[in-house]
């Protein structure tokens, strides 16, 4: 099985790489992440970052980094 995660790395001293933000089974939508993250996104305008978190970037947004990856049941190193 495979699940969507998204991970984050905050700007603090001796931070671990793999903090678990949220997961799903579904690759989740641009409106699930942007509520995720809790951004208010202008309809009009899109947000660009939650676009690139979507295609497997990672992005900056405030002072934390965020990944999305899907990543297959017991395995460890991805």
């Amino acid at each position: 099985m495979k699940i969507w995660v998204l991970f984050s790395i905050a700007n603090d001293y001796d931070q671990p790489e793999n903090n678990l933000v949220a997961w799903w089974t579904d690759k989740p939508t641009f409106d699930v992440l942007a509520k995720t993250l809790d951004i208010t996104v202008d309809k009009q305008k899109g947000n660009p970052d939650i676009g690139r978190i979507l295609q497997g970037q990672e992005r900056r947004i405030g002072n934390t980094n965020y990944r999305l990856r899907e990543i297959e049941e017991g395995i460890i190193n991805q």
